[in-house]
């Protein structure tokens, strides 16, 4: 417990803090891009595909390119018809390859790492492109209180009132109850942060659609964990890395973040959904 309670200060202070401080900098592309690329090599290890470079190298060549990208380039204009063709690409390069070698890239194998990896690169470029959003000072910290206040929350809700398990096949310490208090507390908790940026802004919070997006992304937040944990337990890994001790990897930490981080993107780039007004 020690070693989780200082590398949480660590993560918080000298990652979480910053990016949200220099959200408009460098800063946040480039730690994006790091932890792409290091959450793309954890999940194709778990999944033994790490060694296979034809489909590996590209990968973590897009990991490592498309947080910076998205932060130089128009992300309207430019970035999501580059990130289109990227996507169609990759999938016509992942066919001709259980094609011509199927006995190495097998169809079913190569398409799960395509999938997961994907899921990686856009929750991570995600990130990044709330960062350029209208009022995206304002935004950018929903991504950790979605993520975090639900993963807490869930925790402690469960511990207290804990009896019904949620799917125990994937995680057996989940609890029904623990989901709900999670899922509750953060829609507060985003109410609450309306009310203080109300307060002390001249934007005006809205406070039905600020309700609504706590609920979705509380969802979310609890969806991503538990795929995340799901393919963990498919091939019998406790986690994902040991880059932070007492937390696990990239995977084990972000793994909510990620997820929250792709649909509260897409609620502040393409739904047209204003939070503050």
């Amino acid at each position: 417990m020690k070693t989780r309670v200082i590398t949480g200060i660590f993560l918080f202070s000298l990652i979480f803090v910053p990016t949200v401080l220099f959200m408009d900098t460098i800063f946040l592309p480039i730690v994006c891009s790091i932890l792409c690329l290091v959450g793309v090599h954890e999940m194709l290890s778990c999944i033994g595909r790490d060694k296979h470079i034809l489909t590996a190298i590209p990968t973590y060549i897009v990991a490592l390119v498309s947080p910076i990208a998205a932060s130089f380039l128009d992300w309207r204009e430019v970035f999501l018809p580059s990130a289109i063709a990227v996507v169609v690409v990759s999938i016509m390069y992942t066919l001709t390859l259980s094609i011509f070698l199927p006995d190495k890239y097998n169809s079913g194998d190569t398409a799960q790492a395509f999938l997961l990896c994907t899921y990686i690169i856009a929750g991570f470029t995600s990130i990044e492109l709330i960062s350029v959003i209208p009022n995206a000072k304002f935004i950018f910290p929903m991504i950790y209180i979605g993520a975090f206040i639900t993963d807490t929350f869930c925790y402690f809700s469960g511990m207290l009132f804990g009896k019904h398990k949620l799917i125990p096949r994937i995680s057996p310490k989940k609890t029904i109850e623990g989901a709900i208090g999670g899922t509750l507390v953060c829609i507060l908790a985003f109410i609450a942060y309306g009310a203080i940026v109300s307060k002390f802004t001249e934007l005006n919070a809205d406070y039905l659609a600020l309700a609504i997006t706590g609920l979705i992304l509380a969802i979310v937040s609890q969806i991503g964990d538990l795929v995340a944990s799901a393919v963990k337990r498919n091939y019998g890994i406790k986690d994902y890395g040991k880059l932070f001790p007492g937390h696990g990897g990239v995977m084990d930490r972000f793994d909510s973040l990620i997820a929250v981080s792709m649909l509260l993107a897409i609620i502040g780039t393409q739904m047209n959904i204003s939070l503050f007004n």
